[in-house]
């Protein structure tokens, strides 16, 4: 399994209602995650590295292969809602990215390998 890392800058003011809207589209159907091959999406926000009441949205996609993202990213639900966010709830930003986003160390402490 692998983790990729999706980051968005929050515009100022909008991070509860993209909070809100990240949260729903998530929890709707994640059986329907589940199909796509993701195992676990974690998504918090920070404050950090962000400047001018900006906050960063941080999500860690747990999948098989990071092509799960390229197609989740491809699907018309998703293209629509980003469409939708960018310049509104986010500034846009690139989605070819989040695949190659691997995480560098994966330190597992609960004793599983």
């Amino acid at each position: 399994m692998v983790a990729c890392v999706h980051v968005a800058k929050i515009l100022p003011g909008k991070r509860e209602e993209f909070v809100q809207q990240i949260q729903q589209a998530f929890q709707q159907n994640p059986d329907a995650l589940r199909g796509l091959g993701f195992q676990r999406i974690v998504s918090f926000t920070t404050a950090e590295a962000s400047e001018e009441g900006y906050e960063l949205l941080v999500t860690v996609y747990e999948v098989d292969d990071p092509a799960v993202l390229e197609r989740f990213y491809a699907l018309e639900p998703v293209v629509q809602q980003e469409k939708q966010a960018h310049g509104v709830l986010v500034e846009p930003h690139d989605h070819d990215a989040v695949p190659k986003n691997v995480a560098f160390l994966d330190l597992r402490l609960d004793g599983d390998a």
